[in-house]
């Protein structure tokens, strides 16, 4: 489970306020019994990680990290507005593991940059785009300095309006999916979520801005800055058009999942 602790509607610096909290916390929870395992893992957004041996869960708690609750309320009314969204990021993600192209320790993407790209091709890869830009269309409840105390969900009306009329199968789009970053997007140009454009300026750390970006919704940071070493860029290209090959020949989604 990942719970946010939020104390503050703004941003703290993760490498080091952050980090001093979630040690307190860490001493704090130390005397339930119930909890065990607690280790704070330094990251770029540091967790603490803990078992609740009462519910059997083990739970990752962040802290202040605002900009991953914007991302959570934007990418569910992204999953509400379709139901072909979940099953095909897993497809995705079951489809990069596979192919061993889903480890940011290793240089290659995280789960994170392929939710982004599924969702950046549902909304510029096919002739009737599944889903809106919603920081476009709707840029009044995603707005990033928005008060996160204030967000609200989509009512069943809301998400009406902005329901597509494609009628693909999961199929059709997980196969789409492949063709599209193999044939007709650069994997070396960016991939820019906030405003659906075609290309945007990188932005922060120019070292963060190698083979693949993909831009984070809100801080627009590159998601992809892990792949940064040229055999593993090249790994990823190869698989998407190795994979694309194969499922246009044999039209079996199993030919690319083993």
């Amino acid at each position: 489970m990942d719970l946010c602790l939020v104390i503050s509607g703004h941003d703290v610096d993760q490498r080091f306020h952050a980090l001093e909290y979630l040690y307190r916390v860490q001493k704090a929870l130390k005397q339930c019994r119930f909890l065990t395992k607690l280790d704070v893992i330094r990251a770029k957004v540091p967790i603490l990680r803990f078992y609740d041996s009462i519910t059997n869960l083990e739970v990752d708690l962040n802290f202040n990290n605002i900009v991953g609750i914007r991302n959570t309320h934007l990418l569910k009314t992204y999953a509400q507005l379709d139901w072909r969204v979940r099953p095909l990021v897993l497809a995705v993600k079951l489809w990069a593991r596979q192919h061993d192209i889903n480890e940011a320790k290793s240089m290659t993407m995280s789960s994170y940059s392929l939710t982004l790209m599924v969702i950046y091709y549902l909304q510029t890869g096919v002739h009737v785009p599944v889903l809106p830009c919603l920081q476009k269309v709707r840029a009044e409840r995603f707005w990033p300095e928005g008060d996160i105390r204030r967000l609200q969900t989509f009512t069943d009306e809301e998400l009406k309006v902005l329901r597509s009329n494609n009628h693909m199968t999961l199929g059709q789009l997980f196969a789409g999916f492949l063709d599209y970053y193999a044939h007709h997007f650069k994997l070396g140009g960016t991939i820019p979520l906030e405003q659906c454009r075609q290309y945007m300026s990188p932005k922060n750390d120019p070292h963060h801005w190698k083979y693949i970006c993909i831009e984070e919704p809100f801080d627009r940071t590159n998601t992809a800055r892990s792949v940064y070493d040229p055999a593993a860029f090249q790994k990823i290209v190869d698989v998407f058009r190795q994979s694309a090959a194969k499922i246009s020949q044999s039209k079996d989604l199993s030919s690319v999942m083993t």
